[in-house]
């Protein structure tokens, strides 16, 4: 079996800093998708010397097929439930199934919102540009959500980055975003550890100390 491509997420976040230095002098904002994305994201701020932050999506997805989007939470006051138009394509989605899971994903967004930033409001990429990172691309389909909840921040650039991702997942963020940066692209993703040598999951607490850990990157 051949060696991981990277030895943990950390790793991968250096490398993808490499690909994304030319973004140092327009003053980016980093956004990681939790809670994987965090510690990715964590090095490419730092080493832009930028101010990072957690992009609060939920995907709500059908229950016996991961690729089948039903509906997207995004966060925000109030937050936005977007619907897939044809989200009642299976049968095993009802109505009543939906709205208990859109319930679930509200309430997971607004207790990252509070656990992350305190109930606090993402920092504004206004008039900078957005990088916004996870540990991988699988459908894309979490990234296109926060695509759009960082498009509507009006950021004058949107990077997506990450290390690996499905050339289906890029070429979808490729459709919403300014430009795609990606490590390694396959046609299908396998599971994480083919990636990374160290894949467990991150915890919040792993997630807040990232957070605290870049407070004086942009300084």
């Amino acid at each position: 079996m051949a060696a991981p491509l990277f030895s943990d997420r950390a790793a991968a976040g250096r490398r993808l800093a490499a690909e994304l230095v030319d973004l140092a002098d327009r003053r980016p904002v980093v956004f990681g998708l939790p809670r994987c994305g965090l510690p990715v994201a964590c090095e490419v701020a730092r080493h832009l010397r930028a101010p990072l932050d957690v992009a609060l999506v939920r995907t709500v997805r059908a229950p016996n097929d991961h690729a089948c989007l039903v509906a997207t939470v995004l966060e925000g006051q109030p937050p936005e439930v977007r619907m897939e138009p044809d989200w009642n394509r299976t049968p095993e989605v009802s109505e009543d199934w939906l709205e208990v899971e859109v319930s679930a994903a509200l309430a997971e967004v607004e207790q990252r919102r509070r656990r992350y930033r305190d109930g606090g409001g993402l920092i504004s990429p206004s008039g900078r540009a957005a990088i916004l990172v996870d540990q991988a691309i699988g459908p894309g389909h979490a990234m296109a959500g926060a695509i759009r909840l960082i498009r509507a921040a009006r950021a004058s650039m949107l990077v997506v980055a990450a290390p690996v991702a499905s050339r289906a997942g890029a070429e979808r963020c490729a459709g919403l975003a300014d430009r795609v940066v990606c490590l390694h692209r396959e046609a299908e993703l396998g599971p994480l550890d083919l990636y990374y040598g160290e894949a467990t999951q991150v915890s919040h607490d792993e997630v807040l100390a990232c957070l605290a850990r870049a407070a004086d990157f942009d300084e």
